[in-house]
């Protein structure tokens, strides 16, 4: 029997139209900690590409893109892992409180991401390239929903226990981050 849904291979080597159907189907997996680590993602592209096209002004735009890139490229495969986590989670013979804990790491990391790719962004948003201000804007906006997001679900998950708080402070430093953009 084939596998479907997320068991059928990492979402970064399927095409896009895939998650959006596996998000839409019926499956209790992909949902809302892959969601969060697409957002948080597409954010951190977005940041990059700012960065990349604000040479002027700001001396430090090169070492901004290669942190965006980082934290793209960290959250990518939690695209997919946060789906088997949850499934994992829900099967776990034994303590499911430590299983889902485990997920929880993953969600505190996504709002981790997420909180700095806010605060990158804000910096490009008021001193890089005025012509895409906007874009910046807008990857600081998305990251804060994906920082959010991400502290919500771990304290579905593990309640106020740890990692939440981590969770829940990087979303603070994202909305932060992005009210001084108002």
């Amino acid at each position: 029997m084939e596998a479907t849904g997320w068991a059928s291979g990492d979402y970064l080597d399927r095409p896009l139209r895939e998650l959006f159907e596996d998000v839409a189907s019926g499956d209790s997996v992909p949902a809302a900690g892959s969601a969060v680590a697409v957002l948080g993602a597409l954010a951190a592209g977005l940041t990059a590409k700012v960065a990349r096209r604000s040479s002027s002004g700001l001396p430090s735009v090169a070492d901004l893109a290669q942190r965006a890139d980082e934290l793209r490229e960290g959250l990518e495969p939690l695209v997919t892992a946060d789906a088997a986590g949850y499934v994992e989670a829900l099967a776990a013979p034994g303590d499911r409180a430590a299983a889902m804990a485990a997920v929880s790491a993953g969600t505190a990391f996504m709002a981790e991401s997420a909180a700095e790719i806010a605060q990158i962004a804000a910096v490009l948003a008021a001193d890089g390239n005025q012509n895409l201000r906007w874009d910046a804007t807008a990857a600081a906006r998305i990251a804060v929903v994906a920082a959010e997001v991400a502290a919500e679900l771990t304290a579905a998950n593990v309640g106020e226990d740890d990692p939440f708080p981590r969770a829940h402070s990087a979303a603070i430093l994202a909305r932060t981050a992005a009210d001084r953009l108002k």
